[in-house]
């Protein structure tokens, strides 16, 4: 951090070893899979898509893309309609692919996915909290990773630190090391502020997302307490009134004792309207007893 403090932000340039890295990988016909890791308020999110945009600046010609998922569907749909250079975003990777279910259906498939992505040249930029949480399988198949370490308000910049992953395939273990520019290590980088229009927009999915998550984990906690309840016999039965109508047929056949034809010729219905007022007075008295 002292060579951050000690100099001139204007002159550091921004995340050029990062991009430059992505390009050099896109120029040899390979994609790019980036982490961007750091706790909250860090800056990681403003950093993955700041460093998309200095990824499409670079090729202005192209028309690349940015897009932004938060889902498996999302990912897929993205990458079938994305052309070579795109970037994509995927919010929030350790709550979408978490590391305790790496060997769940959906970890399985983005694992497939990132495996066989390279074809298409992609730059696929993930972030998550902690690099812990991340599922290995992804994280195997990552080739750079970046730690946000705090915001710089007054100057408008996010610093971090970053490396270039390298895994052994014979121990599944990844590696990091120190980037470098001109023949020096350079162990920091800033990026600044997002398009005002685009980060106002991927604000706006953030909550979306946030809470369509907090719905989903709203309705497995009721479910479960329900399911407590009732197993402890907690749960009061729900009790499912007569109509006055199937009271009335109620009344004539079950109390009075008269038979389907007697209590139809009484009410002035046909036989069957009877039978199915009984059989809704049937099954409204089992759901009780239940």
């Amino acid at each position: 951090m002292k060579q951050i403090k000690e100099s001139k932000f204007s002159n550091i340039p921004e995340a050029d070893v990062v991009v430059n890295h992505i390009r050099y990988r896109f120029r040899k016909g390979l994609n790019t899979n980036v982490f961007v890791i750091g706790l909250s308020g860090t800056g990681k999110s403003s950093t993955s898509h700041r460093l998309c945009e200095l990824v499409i600046q670079q090729r202005p010609d192209e028309k690349l893309r940015m897009i932004c998922v938060d889902s498996l569907l999302g990912l897929i749909d993205a990458i079938r309609q994305s052309k070579p250079g795109d970037c994509i975003i995927i919010e929030e990777v350790s709550v979408l692919f978490p590391s305790r279910r790496a060997m769940g259906e959906e970890n399985l498939a983005i694992a497939k996915i990132f495996d066989t992505v390279r074809k298409k040249m992609l730059c696929i930029i993930s972030n998550a909290p902690l690099w812990n949480s991340i599922d290995k399988l992804m994280k195997a198949q990552g080739h750079t990773l970046i730690q946000t370490v705090g915001i710089k308000r007054i100057e408008g910049i996010v610093i971090s630190k970053f490396w270039r992953l390298q895994t052994n395939p014979a121990t599944g273990k990844c590696y990091k090391h120190t980037m470098m520019r001109k023949g020096k290590e350079i162990p920091l980088m800033i990026t600044k502020k997002p398009n005002k229009e685009l980060w106002d927009e991927y604000e706006r999915k953030k909550d979306i997302f946030m809470d369509d998550l907090y719905a989903k984990l709203k309705h497995k906690q009721v479910k479960k307490k329900e399911k407590e309840d009732k197993d402890m016999g907690k749960l009061k039965p729900k009790i499912r009134k007569l109509t006055k109508k199937e009271l009335e047929v109620h009344q004539l056949c079950n109390v009075e004792g008269l038979t389907h034809q007697k209590a139809a010729d009484k009410l002035g219905l046909h036989r069957t309207t009877i039978t199915r007022r009984l059989q809704n007075v049937t099954k409204k008295s089992t759901s009780l007893r239940e």
